[in-house]
């Protein structure tokens, strides 16, 4: 089947589904019991037309790149298949619509072998539905000899019901008011099978589960079967590499365990007013959870501390982390032979600067933040890097006051060692009670591994403030850290385990600061003049900080876990 068939296929799928969702049967009916996965649009129209009337969704159509695409010969010829419609059919887009999709879109597949996938449309009138994919199957037809394709359509009885093909494998069929099409045909028999046998998702005591606590308001709500994937071997083995690597135990250990126990997972869109949030939940949480929860999970009235704010942020994150308790459980957690790995660390590092490393994980602080902001001024007055990169900095809270002692020594001397590399002086000054220790590299001396001179983004730096200790990348972020730090009010922790801001203003002064670049970027993209690229960046920077902000925070209940995606736009 070629390209353009698939695609009238598509347009038809999307098109027929934009409707309400009301006094209709369920299209849930034709989804085999056997399905894994399941994406549910209840209210597809109403999904569509928030995407359509978004404001920033309009302003992005008259952006440079955008705005071209709106005016291809692709885009062109979708608009003059939805007239075409309506036309023959006597309707408005809208009519048809509601009309056609009456009852939502459904999505399922088999993820598992042997696989599959369904795309089923409840319609309001079957006799409605049949004349638009009459007309629908028409129009194919017609492309297809066009093109002088070998593909044809077939259109046949199974089992007393219309079904149909479109070339070597996607099939359809038209049942009580409802167009199913599928990936293949052995997946429609199966389908329709079932639905003749009365089996459905429905009954599937996992999907009915959770389809109970789908928000009723959800623009989109989609579910997946753990259980089932996990019979799978590339997916067991993809759980087993990450606990074999010690990194990939701390950052996705946590997600790791919780897909090793919970029987699904579910996903849900919905929106508050001009807020989108996307939350991802699963019936399982820290009850049971291996002994890693005693590295990431904070105990009963810990949680995490508030996000650090400095000037020009673009992300801020705050987690919990114990790695005195990974030092503790190492064997444990990690198993025997990358516990060793991290007793010769231990040794390493003592025969270098004296301190363990065993001493440094336990007196650090489990509760420790992340923080990228773009730079007001550049480091270095000479030298300028050829790539421009954002400071960053971690800071930590301090459960032992020698943790900020010990780490001095260890920074000390390790900034000895790179001195003979790459040329480090030392600054320390005494910023609002704190003492700054920062590193610039020498302007002079060559560095051949360091071509683009991305060294001169950095001014290492570390201060300790009260009980956080920061390590930045440059001494400017850690001042205004300083500042940040001691502005903070006490507030009660948070519940979640993580927590992360991402803010477009950041990004904004990001593009700024490299305007230069970003305009010659444009203007070959796009082949524009300088002063219309200069024009279009205005309105590309002005669109990015309407974004607003990104929020994610990950909480794990006794027996729940969720995982919000919270985007509030900057409101005009």
């Amino acid at each position: 089947m070629s390209i353009r068939s698939l695609a009238a296929v598509c347009v038809l799928a999307v098109v027929s589904s934009v409707a309400s969702a009301q006094g209709t049967k369920s299209p849930l009916r034709f989804v085999p019991a056997e399905a894994e996965w399941v994406v549910k649009v209840d209210r597809p129209r109403e999904l569509v037309n928030t995407v359509e009337t978004n404001p920033l969704f309009i302003d992005a159509q008259k952006l440079a790149g955008i705005r071209e695409y709106y005016d291809t010969t692709t885009f062109q010829q979708l608009y003059q298949r939805i007239a075409y419609f309506e036309k023959r059919l006597g309707k408005t887009r809208d009519e048809l619509l509601d009309d056609l999709g009456a009852g939502g879109l459904v999505i399922a597949a088999k993820l598992t072998n042997p696989g599959g996938a369904i795309l089923v449309l409840q319609a309001k009138d079957e006799v409605r539905l049949r004349r638009f994919v009459d007309l629908a199957l028409e129009a194919i037809g017609q492309e297809l000899e066009r093109q002088e394709s070998k593909d044809r359509i077939v259109r046949k009885k199974y089992q007393e019901l219309d079904v149909g093909q479109i070339g070597p494998k996607l099939s359809f069929a038209l049942v009580d008011a409802a167009l199913i099409v599928a990936s293949e045909e052995k997946v429609l028999k199966r389908s329709l099978d079932d639905y003749l046998a009365k089996k459905n998702i429905q009954q599937n005591v996992s999907f009915a589960e959770a389809h109970k606590k789908a928000p009723a308001k959800a623009l989109l709500w989609t579910w997946m079967n753990f259980e089932e994937l996990r019979k799978n071997d590339n997916f067991n083995n993809g759980l087993k590499a990450v606990s074999l690597d010690p990194l990939q135990m701390i950052l996705f250990g946590g997600l790791t365990d919780l897909l090793k126990r919970t029987p699904y997972g579910t996903a849900a869109v919905t929106r508050d007013e001009s807020d989108f949030r996307l939350s991802l939940d699963a019936p399982r949480g820290s009850a049971g959870m291996s002994l890693l929860s005693q590295v990431i999970l904070p105990p009963a009235g810990a949680g995490t501390l508030p996000l650090l704010a400095p000037p020009r942020v673009l992300s801020s994150s705050s987690y919990y982390l114990d790695l005195g308790k990974l030092w503790d459980k190492r064997v444990e957690i990690l198993g025997e032979k990358n516990a060793k790995g991290l007793d010769e660390a231990d040794k390493n590092l003592n025969m270098l600067s004296g301190i363990k490393l065993s001493t440094i994980l336990q007196s650090m602080g489990p509760r420790q933040r992340v923080v990228v902001a773009q730079q007001k001024e550049q480091p270095y007055k000479k030298v300028r890097p050829g790539q421009p990169i954002p400071a960053f900095a971690l800071v930590v809270e301090m459960r032992d006051p020698s943790f900020a002692k010990d780490m001095d020594a260890i920074l000390r001397t390790g900034a000895i060692a790179a001195t003979f590399f790459v040329g480090l002086q030392l600054s320390e000054e005494t910023y609002k009670d704190c003492e700054i220790v920062s590193y610039y590299f020498s302007e002079t001396k060559k560095v051949e591994s360091d071509a683009q001179n991305v060294r001169f983004n950095f001014s290492p730096s570390f201060v300790a403030v009260g009980d956080q200790f920061v390590m930045s990348a440059t001494a400017e972020l850690a001042r205004e850290l300083v500042d940040a730090i001691k502005a903070e009010k006490k507030r009660p922790p948070s519940k979640a385990s993580m927590q992360t801001q991402l803010h477009a203003a950041g990004l904004v002064d990001l593009i700024r600061a490299n305007e230069d670049a970003t305009l010659t970027q444009l203007i070959l993209n796009q082949a524009l003049p300088p002063k219309a690229a200069k024009t279009e960046l205005g309105a590309i920077v002005a669109w990015i900080e309407r974004l607003g902000v990104l929020r994610i925070e990950s909480t794990y209940g006794a027996n729940d876990f969720r995982y919000d995606i919270l985007w509030q736009a900057k409101k005009k």
